[in-house]
């Protein structure tokens, strides 16, 4: 694909956006093409080489934020005729409480997700502190309790504070992954508000 077309087809993507969005984002991708031309590429290998229409709408999207997207995409709207006004009125009654279900539905998973992330965290955070109190506690458990109750604390302890360490990266693993599902997702809802066809 050479640089038009390249430009074209972002262009078409991004229609919901304002202009200026637009322009801007053309610009970019057309220097960073002209960089590689002046390099010695061609413009085919130059489009090649930054990949997709749709990794250019995506990488696009993600700095453009959600609430901006929504108020270029109501802005830009026509005029509605007066039919599709009186439809809108008599039909709000349906489509409204259904948005507002879609829309908690949604809210409620996201903080469903979060909370289990946190919840989590919290588990390890747990078991980080036990097994510390447990440690302490079991050396002074031998001198002043039993020293076969002070070794069991310890022995407690150091399971609980080896559980702590073997959780810790998974969790931040599965953080990373949650906050990246985060952001397709908003990615998607954004193109979904632009109507760029495709998902980006």
């Amino acid at each position: 694909m050479d640089k038009q077309n390249f430009l074209n087809g972002i262009r078409e993507r991004l229609q919901g956006l304002p202009e200026e969005e637009i322009r801007k984002s053309e610009e970019y991708f057309s220097e960073m093409i002209d960089d590689r031309v002046e390099d010695g590429m061609t413009e085919e290998q130059a489009v090649e080489e930054i990949g997709s229409i749709d990794d250019a709408v995506s990488e696009i999207l993600q700095d453009i934020p959600l609430m901006d997207v929504i108020k270029a995409k109501t802005k830009n709207r026509r005029k509605m005729k007066t039919w599709e006004l009186v439809l809108l009125i008599v039909g709000s009654p349906i489509w409204v409480p259904v948005l507002i279900g879609l829309a908690a539905v949604v809210l409620a998973l996201y903080i469903t997700i979060w909370a289990l992330v946190i919840s989590f965290f919290a588990v390890d955070f747990a078991f980080a502190i036990s097994g510390i109190a447990l440690f302490l506690g079991g050396i002074v458990g031998i001198f002043q309790i039993s020293p076969s109750f002070g070794f069991t604390a310890i022995g407690s302890g150091l399971l609980l504070s080896g559980l702590t360490l073997l959780l810790f990266v998974p969790l931040i693993k599965l953080a990373k992954a949650t906050a990246k599902l985060a952001r397709v997702f908003v990615l998607w809802i954004k193109s979904l508000i632009i109507g760029g066809g495709k998902n980006a």
